[in-house]
């Protein structure tokens, strides 16, 4: 089994009204492929920058899930048909993989602050006088 990314733009109409449902039909599709869900993560709602299917608002919902490599042509099928999911898209999650054989549960990736190298300050005032000093010396 692999494990796999998949980030699904939900129909907000049915997004607002039945959110359970939705993430069980969802989960409903993936388990009986055969997957094993490992995370869910809500996203929210957001305005889309140009429709897309006519829907001008969509839910976002992460799911991370381990899969066979044979399932998942059949998974994208059963999404294309289902009404809740406007547009989906799934990718192979190299990155996890190695912890999920262990068994072990992925925190959500934080950005650190400290790790960013800091950029030198350069006083331009004075490589002016310096350019000045030069010119006034030819």
């Amino acid at each position: 089994m692999r494990m796999y990314e998949g980030l699904f733009l939900i129909d907000n109409a049915h997004a607002t009204t039945e959110w359970d449902n939705v993430v069980k039909h969802i989960h409903d599709i993936l388990q009986k492929n055969g997957a094993e869900i490992l995370k869910t993560e809500k996203w929210g709602e957001k305005k889309l920058a140009y429709k897309v299917k006519g829907h001008k608002r969509g839910t976002y919902l992460l799911i991370h899930f381990n899969a066979k490599n044979s399932a998942i042509a059949t998974v994208r099928r059963d999404f294309h048909l289902s009404d809740y999911v406007v547009r989906f898209l799934i990718v192979k999650d190299d990155k996890i993989e190695d912890l999920s054989q262990i068994g072990a549960v992925v925190p959500a990736v934080e950005k650190d602050v400290d790790k960013i190298p800091e950029i030198p300050v350069v006083d331009i005032s004075a490589e002016n006088e310096v350019t000045v000093k030069l010119a006034e010396e030819a």
